[in-house]
């Protein structure tokens, strides 16, 4: 597939969204409230430019007008960065439990668009927050039907699929979910699920796998930085596996 130059606004703020999902794949639960923010932005700039006719926009639009509104529920304010924490409990998973339809229902009215991949992460926190990790996990294995399996997106609900993988100590299926995303050229954060792969088949007792992805790290071009103590970690499953750290036979 021919990569395509963006040429105007409407392919700017698909960018944009594209973007944002790579964002959000690397960073904690909370950034999804500051990519809310940031596509209300985006829309807004999207209709001063170029608002007719562009699906991305459209698309950008339900999601912000939906967030904003459940901002709103929570007891914030419409454009507020973080999403708020009602003082009554019944009252936050009320709003939750209506809300999460609604992301739902602007991603799949919208499918195939960052915009929806948004409201699939939303969704799938929502889920998470409401005690029902099968629900978090299947709104984005049915998000990642709808993708392209080279699309960047597509990385980053596997990389947010094997963090419920692991969180529910399904480490085997978690691993192969972080190599999913590191085998997808154009996820920008595909280094980095490399090296969460090789330390959850180390977490899973599986040292030769883990080792194998090391081993791919470290011969990709660049310098590529691992957090210390996975770093640590792999390099004392190499020296383990290394035949000078095997014990001499004795003559």
């Amino acid at each position: 597939m021919a990569k395509r130059e963006p040429t105007d606004t409407l392919e700017e703020l698909e960018s944009l969204g594209e973007r944002l999902v790579a964002w959000i794949g690397a960073n904690p639960v909370p950034v999804l409230a500051i990519a809310g923010v940031i596509l209300v932005v985006a829309a807004g700039l999207g209709g001063w430019r170029a608002w007719q006719g562009s699906r991305a926009d459209r698309a950008a639009a339900a999601l912000a007008e939906v967030r904003s509104k459940y901002v709103v529920a929570m007891g914030g304010t419409p454009n507020d960065a973080k999403i708020p924490e009602p003082a009554n409990p019944e009252t936050a998973r009320t709003v939750r439990t209506e809300y999460v339809e609604r992301f739902l229902e602007v991603a799949r009215a919208q499918r195939g668009t960052a915009a929806a991949a948004l409201a699939r992460l939303q969704a799938s926190d929502i889920y998470a927050q409401l005690g029902n990790p099968a629900g978090a996990l299947t709104v984005l294995q049915d998000g990642l039907a709808e993708l392209p399996s080279d699309s960047p997106i597509a990385g980053v609900l596997d990389a947010r699929i094997a963090r419920l993988q692991e969180d529910a100590g399904h480490f085997d299926d978690a691993a192969r979910s972080y190599e999913a995303a590191a085998a997808i050229p154009s996820y920008p954060l595909r280094i980095e699920a490399l090296g969460d792969a090789a330390r959850v088949w180390a977490d899973a007792g599986k040292g030769d796998q883990a080792l194998a992805l090391y081993a791919k790290l470290q011969s990709e071009p660049g310098e590529h930085k691992l957090p210390p103590h996975v770093e640590a970690r792999l390099r004392e499953l190499q020296l383990r596996a290394s035949p000078q750290a095997q014990p001499q036979a004795q003559p």
